[in-house]
């Protein structure tokens, strides 16, 4: 048979006994604890981390609508609150010494892929491969910015949506791409698959620059259906983790990084 206690407690002590004790569950053990009055290192830590909210808060506050609603446009890009995506950006700048605020984009938010081509390469190839099949339709959609030189005789970059059906005994591989331009500023391109005989298989989803050196930057890479971005890491917060280097040579580097305020 369970053993039950009880406590009274004088009155005009409640406050200072419920600051100072606290009960565990009582319909199991019935232990009381007490709470501890001073603070860890790492506690003491993290405070001055939640330090840092208090007075992104105050600067959030000092912005003007029209700079809130631009940053809570770049949030809808992708999928996180304005505030959010703010308190996120400014930390980091914060922890990093760097001045000023951010310029919030549609077109990229905190961390971005980055793949920089240099000698002795002219080359990159990077896959992610899934063996789900697609479900029509499927939306490709990636927002980038390049600057890129011809360094050979077919210069090109681009991303393949590369996909397989079964059609008549038949297993076809199929392509569909968007072809970045060499040079220019951030902008989005999108490609939307509506219809294909058959049977659909596993797709992949590849990165490929040929005959070229430079800078490739881009963010909001997904790949959508069933109402769902299929992808790995669709705002590259850890680009080229889930990606095979099939064609990473000396001169190449393949990275996520904030995205320098030189090129927003």
């Amino acid at each position: 048979m369970p053993r039950v206690y009880g406590i009274t407690i004088p009155a005009g002590l409640e406050i200072i006994y419920n600051r100072t004790l606290k009960m565990y569950d009582i319909s199991v053990f019935c232990n009381v604890g007490k709470n501890r009055r001073f603070l860890t290192r790492r506690q003491k830590y993290n405070l001055r981390d939640f330090s840092k909210l208090i007075a992104i808060a105050r600067v959030w506050s000092d912005l003007t609508q029209e700079q809130k609603d631009v940053w809570y446009s770049a949030g809808d890009a992708s999928g996180i609150n304005g505030y959010a995506l703010w308190t996120q950006d400014k930390i980091y700048r914060l922890m990093n010494s760097l001045v000023g605020n951010a310029t919030p984009s549609i077109y990229h938010q905190y961390k971005v892929g980055h793949i920089e081509v240099g000698s002795p390469a002219n080359s990159v190839r990077l896959s992610e491969v899934h063996i789900t099949p697609l479900a029509l339709p499927v939306t490709v959609k990636i927002s980038y910015k390049t600057n890129l030189s011809a360094d050979g005789g077919n210069p090109y970059a681009k991303l393949i949506l590369k996909s397989l059906r079964f059609f008549s005994g038949r297993n076809i591989e199929e392509t569909e791409e968007i072809i970045f331009d060499l040079v220019g500023g951030w902008k989005t391109e999108e490609i939307e698959i509506t219809s294909k005989e058959g049977i659909l298989g596993g797709w992949s989803a590849i990165l490929e620059l040929n005959d070229v050196t430079g800078d490739l930057y881009f963010d909001n890479l997904n790949i959508e259906f069933s109402g769902t971005i299929q992808n790995e890491d669709p705002f590259c917060d850890s680009f080229p983790k889930y990606w095979a280097q099939d064609d990473v040579g000396g001169g190449v580097t393949v990275e996520s990084i904030y995205c320098p305020d030189s090129v927003t």
